[in-house]
């Protein structure tokens, strides 16, 4: 399979039509309708449905482009690991993560790497679970650091760890010493939790909804430290999070995070995730093998 077609075909499969692939690589549309043409001659295989409004992958042309993207990115990793050896560069790694872990945890661990490992750095994309999973996927991040509920096709878990939703409080609220907390039991003082379509909200709501409940949250952000800040502030407020969200944290602050009883609340894991059939590059398995010690005793 050479170079050029595989170029050209993988810039159609991103950018969906013939015109866009023919912009983006500088040359006719002609040119680029004639390698993915030869290519599907040359294979045998139909790799694309011609669509009024743009070029659609088959099934087989999905696979190629998941070839096409390891590739791409393997290559890279060769290229910097030749460039690495004449100058020493640094190297990067490219971490995607919900707000929850972009607060403390993450920070905390990538620091301590850092410490350890200087030519090494990074870019950190603070996203929402899925997206934090798709920038894997199309090779835009080398690790997800995320909650997810099901599995996802594409994507190879290197860990999972349980991610249940726990109430955070001051060690002076009344429930802090209660021994067994329910959602219940929450419906009495003033909530903060994440806003609608996060994995905490979603599992949260079904098990207020099991329990025949009804909750309103006093204060809904996409933030974490708001969150945090709020429980801080406010005598009597609850916040929800993960246990690792916050890890190291609570002491400091003079709170304590209690665990909820409904098993709804226990459905999400948090992975970390890689691309499927990729070779890491040494750099970033040490970073996966630093990275899972600082969860393991996160979660301890």
């Amino acid at each position: 399979m050479q170079e050029l077609n595989l170029r050209y075909f993988h810039s159609v499969a991103k950018t969906g039509s013939l015109s866009a692939a023919a912009e983006e690589l500088h040359v006719a549309v002609s040119a680029v309708s004639r390698q993915v043409t030869n290519l599907e001659q040359r294979l045998g295989i139909k790799l694309f449905n011609r669509q009024p409004r743009g070029m659609q992958l088959t099934e087989a042309g999905k696979l190629l482009q998941a070839y096409a993207l390891r590739n791409q990115l393997e290559v890279g990793n060769v290229i910097a690991q030749m460039q690495e050896v004449m100058t020493r560069q640094q190297q990067k790694i490219t971490v995607a993560c919900p707000d929850g872990m972009a607060w403390h945890f993450l920070p905390s661990v990538i620091s301590s790497f850092i410490s350890q490992y200087p030519d090494t750095h990074f870019d950190l994309h603070v996203v929402d679970s899925g997206r934090a999973s798709e920038l894997v996927k199309t090779g835009e991040a080398d690790i997800a650091l995320t909650f997810s509920l099901s599995p996802d096709i594409g994507i190879k878990i290197i860990s999972s760890h349980s991610a249940a939703i726990s109430a955070l409080m001051s060690q002076d609220h009344p429930l802090a010493n209660k021994a067994t907390l329910y959602v219940e039991d929450l419906s009495h003082y003033p909530l903060t939790m994440s806003l609608n379509g996060s994995t905490m909200r979603y599992l949260f709501d079904v098990a207020c909804s099991l329990s025949g409940i009804k909750v309103r949250p006093s204060f809904s952000c996409d933030s974490l430290g708001a969150t945090y800040t709020m429980v801080c502030e406010h005598p009597n407020m609850i916040g929800l999070c993960s246990a690792v969200a916050v890890s190291g944290k609570t002491r400091q602050e003079g709170l304590v995070l209690k665990p909820l009883q409904e098993p709804q609340l226990s459905l999400r894991s948090l992975q970390v995730q890689v691309m499927a059939e990729r070779h890491m590059p040494e750099h970033i398995d040490a970073f996966l093998t630093f990275l899972e010690e600082r969860l393991k005793a996160a979660c301890m």
